[in-house]
């Protein structure tokens, strides 16, 4: 019996798709990967400190960049994380003492800076009521006095988003965008915010010197301060102490404790106290960085100093000794401290060597869709 020659190409045709079938069985599944973020620590801080569940990499990121700079995460998509967190002003609010949302409400408490934020262990925004950075980073996108936007409704835009679906495949895998990958892809890029190359940073590795104003400044900085009613050598300006090393004198220029700093002796806000239900805990709040301390005006919790000025005078005045739950590392200072005007413009003189223009203008930390 003679086959047509169409029979004979169809036979053939499916031998070949057979065939071929048995060849892409046989290759091997692509794993799903991505590139590990190479960020280099300066000597002068602590060894780096990321989660072990969300290691930065080059794709989460970026993406994390690309949401803290889109205002999709707020209500009405007019207002992004750094609507209120200026990178030229170490990531705060422009000066202002509290945020406005996108209904035009103010805030409660000063914009916090955000850099080196690896090492906070003492949990997050002022009254550490975030445990981890990436449910630190969920909570303003609901706040009604930010941006205002639910979770649901923000996923619905994401996962409608072809962009964003791409992004979100690249770093995680994920074909369903949630709310546990949004707050990690936030911390990856939040964690890498990295500030370690100020004045200050270059003299502890002999590459530059103080003056000799910033070099007076340095040691009223770490000396323990002494009441106006002790006697002292006038001549010695390590004599003439602001205690400032207690709570700030580390390389990250912070403690990872939230402390009572005797603000107030009525608490009107109670700050961690608030948070556990604890009377002992009133008035503690979150002890912030003093580096890029020169751009981050207005200071505490509620912004009330305008100048660093401001801020030492009322640690030098003994006003807050009277203050509940007091941090005993602030003992010397529950009395009057006398600096005299040139010790005073020494310590801000060496507060100023903690700015690190780098990070000021690091194009990594930039909006990523100019």
């Amino acid at each position: 019996m003679r086959l047509s020659k169409k029979f004979i190409l169809l036979i053939g045709i499916a031998v070949l798709i057979i065939a071929c079938k048995d060849v892409i069985n046989e290759l091997p599944n692509t794993p799903f990967s991505t590139t590990p973020y190479n960020l280099e620590i300066p000597n002068t801080l602590p060894p780096a400190n990321f989660p072990a569940d969300n290691m930065p990499t080059v794709e989460g990121v970026y993406l994390g960049r690309m949401l803290f700079y889109d205002p999709v995460l707020s209500a009405d998509s007019t207002q992004s994380c750094s609507s209120c967190h200026n990178q030229a002003l170490a990531f705060t609010d422009n000066g202002e003492q509290f945020s406005t949302g996108i209904k035009g409400l103010k805030g409660k408490r000063n914009a916090m800076p955000i850099f080196n934020l690896q090492w906070h262990l003492d949990g997050f925004f002022w009254d550490g009521r975030a445990d981890i950075l990436r449910h630190q980073a969920i909570m303003p996108i609901q706040d009604p006095l930010e941006m205002d936007e639910t979770i649901g409704n923000l996923l619905v835009k994401l996962n409608s988003n072809e962009m964003y679906k791409e992004h979100f495949k690249k770093a995680f895998n994920a074909d369903q965008i949630d709310e546990e990958l949004v707050g990690k892809a936030l911390e990856q890029f939040m964690n890498i915010i990295i500030s370690g190359n100020s004045k200050f940073d270059r003299v502890s590795m002999g590459l530059e010197s103080f003056t000799d104003q910033e070099k007076v400044g340095q040691l009223i900085f770490n000396a323990e301060a002494k009441t106006v009613l002790e006697e002292r050598d006038p001549k010695n300006p390590q004599n003439f102490g602001a205690d400032c090393f207690h709570c700030h004198g580390n390389s990250l220029f912070m403690r990872r404790e939230l402390l009572n700093n005797g603000l107030d002796s009525v608490h009107t806000d109670l700050g961690y106290g608030g948070v556990t239900g604890n009377a002992s805990d009133n008035g503690k709040f979150k002890t912030p960085s003093l580096r890029n301390i020169e751009k981050t005006a207005p200071y505490m919790h509620d912004g009330r100093f305008k100048t660093l000025e401001e801020v030492i005078d009322f640690y030098l005045s003994g006003s807050h000794g009277t203050s509940p739950n007091l941090d005993p590392s602030m003992h010397a200072l529950q009395y009057e401290v006398y600096l005299s005007p040139e010790h005073k413009a020494a310590l801000v003189s060496f507060l100023m060597t903690l700015t690190d223009d780098t990070y000021l203008t690091n194009k990594e930390y930039s909006n990523p869709f100019k």
